[in-house]
């Protein structure tokens, strides 16, 4: 019994006429996908120069030597929760008042009121 949504048919080779022209494709029959090889005396010369630059080899191995990278997270600041309950005439106010102030969040309006207060 099959379901109607497609699962366990498997697809079938196309017939020419239904496959898509290939006009505007790349022909890419040409390349390997293996890695190119390289010269190792190229490449030392390549990196000599590169030293002569300024240019300093970053290579894998460096950083097992040089120990972890220690990253450091700021601490968020405490948080707390407050929900409002009052007129919506007032409550209406204050979210028109942050959104003038261009303040993504309730807090960074009530923080410049704090401030204005602690300025007087």
């Amino acid at each position: 019994m099959s379901s109607g949504y497609g699962f366990g048919k498997k697809a079938g080779p196309k017939a020419p006429a239904e496959a898509p022209e290939d006009e505007g494709r790349l022909d890419l029959s040409g390349i390997t996908r293996t890695p190119l090889p390289l010269d190792p005396v190229r490449e030392q010369a390549a990196i000599e120069r590169g030293a002569k630059l300024g240019f300093v080899d970053r290579g894998a191995g460096e950083a097992e030597e040089a120990g972890p990278v220690v990253r450091r997270r700021r601490q968020p600041a405490p948080q707390s929760t407050v929900y409002i309950k009052g007129p919506k005439e007032i409550l209406d106010w204050f979210i028109e008042f942050s959104n003038e102030r261009g303040h993504r969040a309730y807090w960074q309006a009530l923080a410049e009121f704090r401030d204005m207060i602690d300025k007087k």
